[in-house]
């Protein structure tokens, strides 16, 4: 499992993240300009909202409903410069990490640096 230090604090922006099971459906709404192949989606079930990975959605149908396909939470860690994180995931320049503490949740990639000598 890769090792990072935070190289730029991070402030979550969503404390009350969208959060799907496997074939919920979901409103399948824009993607974002800044970080390509994130969708911006809303639970039918929950009408929670949050940016989802187009690689977890089926394609939408024609009233733009999309089947998730795997379990996902959009929650984002909040984390300070120099802190050490465990990566569990990256996908389209956010890393899924886990924090000493055992928090889990997503940061953009651009924040961390790998650390090399463990």
């Amino acid at each position: 499992m890769p090792r990072y230090t935070v190289i730029e604090n991070y402030q979550s922006c969503y404390p009350d993240p969208i959060v799907l099971k496997r074939g919920e459906e979901v409103l399948y709404g824009e993607e974002d300009t800044q970080y390509p192949n994130w969708i911006f989606c809303q639970s039918l079930k929950s009408k929670k909202e949050g940016w989802v990975p187009k690689q977890i959605l089926s394609s939408p149908n024609h009233l733009a409903h999309a089947k998730v396909l795997d379990d996902y939470s959009a929650h984002e860690l909040t984390v300070t410069k120099g802190e050490r994180l465990h990566g569990l995931k990256h996908l389209n320049d956010w890393t899924y990490c886990r924090t000493g503490s055992g928090k889990q949740g997503w940061i953009p990639s651009d924040h961390i640096a790998p650390i090399f000598n463990q």
